[in-house]
């Protein structure tokens, strides 16, 4: 192409000029060369470049065009190369590789991103996410990780928190890694997207990952998966884990389930209930569980459904069973409280219908949440003043009285109270868009209260009654708060025991309890009794052998009936390394406590 030409087309006399002055420079001076190539630049706008044009060409003896066209072909290699290179790159995703997309509404998430938590090669990334370990299990921490006061016998917890390492995770970002001799891409995203489900039309962060392998075939990708869901739960077959509506940011129809609790799971054997009780309620879950039972139910159109009420004193072991059934049959429990005044009956139905296909669903004290019935199913209160009875005069000698006060500001109170109707709660139990499979557990202090539609068979199929405790319970739970160190089981045996009900709720002796307890002692809420470290435990001041006649001898001071089993528990728990102490302060303890309900106080004179 002839640029002189395009020179003297646009510009006649700039090109002239300049074409005159590289002739002349070709046969005279080198110097021309220079104001001509000053000449192209000022037209192209790069007059500021002239400096260093003579710089080079003059005191390093280079020549500059040489670097300016090895530049442009650089440039231009480069432009071509990326330009195969992209053309490469979508052949190669497009036809030799496959991918799989995970979005973190799905628990898959969360086992893929524990999964690369743990592999030294991501974590060795150039771009980590750096998080610290809040939920850390009571189990996992060690002595050696924790300070002392300054006397050295008590301990610190101030600077556990910085003794811990952090957790690190991909970054946003593309990652590449090799899993068992195949390569993978991971591609964490994240955006914003707009959500317009009802009237909260809001923007909200979706994050999502992508797995990509180097095969036409997904099957390394869902191995993969198949790995790290079975990694993730090889850490919780001998626990059970506890979720809760998550109200964080209340939308309509936002509701979720998240975890907040990792707890060990809890021996059936440190749950005080007669034993009779025990393998009724086993058999019947285990029965309902069974893979055969759907199809039984949907032959005779049955609902698969199974609903359980605790009921009994306060501190008799209703939520601790609840806990011993979930790590029985590996089920997760979900609690749901009625009284959250943010809970509605549409987040209620959403929360059921979120539910998994098999789980414990907990509400725990139903005889406190408020339930009632809507206007139209109210029933007429016999108390009522009827119309003629209006007309009346009233006895007294003032108009109103005080009590007639306090109960119309009662009703008021009560007319205006918003939360979730019984009708609500019923229709989400077993209405017609009503989630089965799960297993339901109410508890109640006062069965006497419930309404009579909430507790009739098909909503509650078995009552467990629970009561105060007995002599042989009494020394039940002394055997098993001294004893409950030896022969500790591993979490594996645990879980192997736990698969079979039947072989769990098989009914010990006395001397076997009193010789190979397999749990360490729990309080009512399943946490662990004793949380001082194992290295750190004294020994008894008794012998190990005569725990059984201590016990004996213990049982007989306590009255049977009287107390319930989280008190007896409460008593020798302040007293865990002293058996003979516990038994010589029973009568004590006992006449305090008797006095004390005597006296109706809330006050504690023995303890």
């Amino acid at each position: 192409m002839d640029y002189s030409a395009v020179l003297n087309g646009l510009l006649p006399s700039m090109g002239v000029n300049t074409s005159d002055t590289v002739a002349n420079a070709s046969t005279t001076d080198p110097s021309h060369h220079a104001k001509a190539i000053e000449g192209v630049l000022s037209l192209v706008g790069l007059r500021g470049l002239v400096p260093v044009y003579g710089l080079i060409g003059d005191k390093l003896g280079i020549e500059p065009t040489y670097i300016l066209t090895t530049i442009g072909v650089l440039w231009a290699f480069n432009r071509l190369f990326r330009q195969i290179y992209y053309f490469l790159h979508r052949i190669v995703t497009e036809h030799f590789m496959s991918s799989i997309h995970i979005s973190n509404n799905d628990g898959i998430y969360m086992h893929v991103m524990q999964w690369l938590s743990s592999q030294p090669r991501m974590t060795k990334s150039r771009a980590l996410f750096a998080e610290t370990p809040s939920k850390i299990a009571w189990e996992d921490i060690h002595a050696s990780n924790l300070g002392r006061d300054r006397s050295g016998r008590y301990l610190n917890f101030s600077l556990h928190e910085a003794r811990v390492p952090p957790q690190f995770s991909p970054a946003i970002g593309v990652h590449t890694f090799w899993w068992r001799g195949q390569y993978y891409r991971l591609q964490r995203k994240r955006e914003s997207i707009f959500d317009e489900a009802g009237s909260g039309s809001v923007f909200r962060d979706q994050e999502d990952i992508v797995i990509s392998c180097l095969w036409r075939s997904p099957e390394p990708i869902k191995k993969l998966i198949a790995h790290a869901t079975e990694h993730y739960y090889s850490g919780h077959r001998a626990r059970t884990i506890v979720k809760r509506p998550n109200f964080a940011r209340r939308y309509p129809g936002r509701c979720g389930w998240h975890e907040v609790a990792n707890r060990p799971i809890r021996d059936i054997k440190t749950v005080v209930l007669d034993e009779r009780q025990k393998l009724q309620v086993l058999a019947d879950i285990n029965e309902y569980l069974h893979p055969e039972t759907p199809r039984w139910y949907a032959n005779r159109g049955i609902p698969l459904r199974r609903g359980y009420l605790f009921h009994g004193p306060p501190g008799t072991g209703k939520t601790s069973l609840s806990f011993a059934l979930a790590g029985i049959f590996g089920l997760d429990i979900h609690v749901i409280s009625l009284l959250e005044p943010s809970l509605t009956e549409e987040d209620l139905n959403n929360l059921f219908a979120s539910l998994p296909r098999r789980c414990i669903v907990l509400l725990e004290d139903i005889d406190t949440a408020g339930l009632r019935r809507s206007p139209s199913q109210m029933i007429p209160d016999k108390d009522a003043a009827t119309p003629q009875d209006a007309s009346k005069p009233k006895s007294g000698s003032g108009d109103w009285r005080v009590s007639d006060l306090a109960k119309a500001l009662k009703k008021e109170g009560e007319d205006s109270k918003t939360g979730i109707s019984l009708s609500g709660l019923l229709n989400a139990i077993d209405g017609v868009a009503s989630h089965e499979g799960r297993v339901l557990i109410m508890t109640t202090n006062s069965p006497e209260q419930l309404d009579d539609a909430l507790i009739r068979p098909g909503r509650v199929d078995l009552q467990v009654g629970f009561t105060n405790a007995t002599r042989e319970q009494a020394k039940e739970l002394f055997l098993g708060m001294y004893g409950g160190d030896r022969g500790r089981t591993t979490a594996s045996d645990t879980t192997t025991s736990s698969s079979s009900p039947n072989s769990t709720s098989t009914v010990p002796s006395a001397s076997e309890k009193a010789t190979s307890a397999t749990t360490p002692p729990t309080l009512p809420n399943g946490s662990p009794a004793d949380p001082t470290s194992a290295a750190e435990k004294s020994d008894l001041d008794i012998p190990v052998e005569e725990l059984p006649s201590i016990a004996e001898k213990f049982s007989l001071k306590i009255p049977d009936g009287e107390f319930s089993p989280a008190q007896i528990q409460g008593y020798l728990l302040k007293r865990k390394k002293h058996p003979l102490k516990a038994l010589e302060e029973a009568d004590k303890w006992v006449e305090g406590l008797v006095k004390q309900k005597a006296l109706k106080t809330k006050i504690l004179q023995v303890q």
